[in-house]
Formats: structure tokens, sequence, C-alpha cells
């Protein structure tokens, strides 16, 4: 289940689904976003996993090894650093100027934007290309070597053993 229970409308019935599919000694491995994340704190709205209304369920980590105890699932494996998808900077920005110059397409606006709108958002991002770079380069190569030592991994692991 990559990226996928918080998407699900019922996680808790997706994991008991899992756990009927599986025979025993059975491994599941999950990945989701990790909503205590430092990165999660740090960027605030503009922190990616965030994003409504795909994500509908966010899970702490120790939520889900509970859960998945419950369900009769021992964690065998837990990571973080090794789950980072290095997007956070990149996507800060990129969400940052779209609050500043809403797409048009955007249903929550009062009225379609007219062309000046749409002349002022193209010049916003033309203007932003060089922040946007330097962000995806932190996230590269800065933050995605130190991301596990500095706790800004934006995911989490785990694999699970049916019992």
């Amino acid at each position: 289940m990559f990226h996928y229970l918080e998407h699900s409308t019922d996680p808790d019935r997706e994991l008991r689904a899992a756990h009927e599919a599986l025979c025993p000694g059975g491994h599941l491995l999950i990945e989701v976003p990790d909503p205590e994340s430092r990165y999660a704190r740090l960027l605030g709205r503009w922190w990616l996993p965030w994003l409504q209304p795909q994500h509908l369920h966010l899970m702490p980590v120790a939520n889900l090894r509970r859960r998945l105890a419950d369900l009769g699932f021992t964690v065998v494996a837990e990571q973080h650093a090794e789950a980072h998808d290095p997007v956070d900077l990149l996507a800060a920005v990129w969400l940052a100027l779209d609050h500043a110059a809403p797409r048009e397409d955007a249903p929550w606006l009062p009225a379609r934007p007219g062309p000046l709108h749409r002349a002022a958002r193209a010049a916003l991002l033309l203007a932003a290309v060089p922040a946007l770079l330097t962000a995806t380069l932190l996230d590269r190569f800065a933050v995605r070597p130190l991301s596990g030592r500095l706790g800004l991994s934006n995911a989490y692991r785990l694999v699970a053993r049916r019992q």
C-alpha cells in the first residue's frame, strides 16, 4: 500500500481486507505521509501532504502500528528516511505561488480571472523559476542526504507480518 491509505475513505476497512487477503506469515508493506514529521510542522499549510481533497486521512506512525497490532500484525520494520520523497521545498514554493496567483480553474474563485490576472500569474511564475530551481536543488542535494538525521522525512514505511 504505497501512498494508498491516505486516499481511502475507510483506511480501517482496507487494513482489515489486507488481513483477510494475506496468509499467516504474509507481509504487508505500507507507505504513507508522516503528519508528525518536522517538515509538516515547519512548512505548515505549505506542506504538500496536507493536500486536500485527495488526502483524507493522515496517520501518525504510533496509531497505525497500534491498529496493525490490534488486527493481528507484527510490525517487523519501520523506515522514515528511506521513505522520504524529496519534494517538500519545491512543493511549498509552488503552493505559495499558486495561492498568490490562483489558477483560473480554481472552483472557489468568485469569478473567472480575466486576461490581466492570467498575465500576472504568468509573470509571477516566470519570475519564480529561480526559486523553484533553488528549492528543487535544496530538496535533492542538501536536505535529502540529511533528512533522516534532521527528522525531515515526509513519509514513513512499515512492513508488518500477519501472525
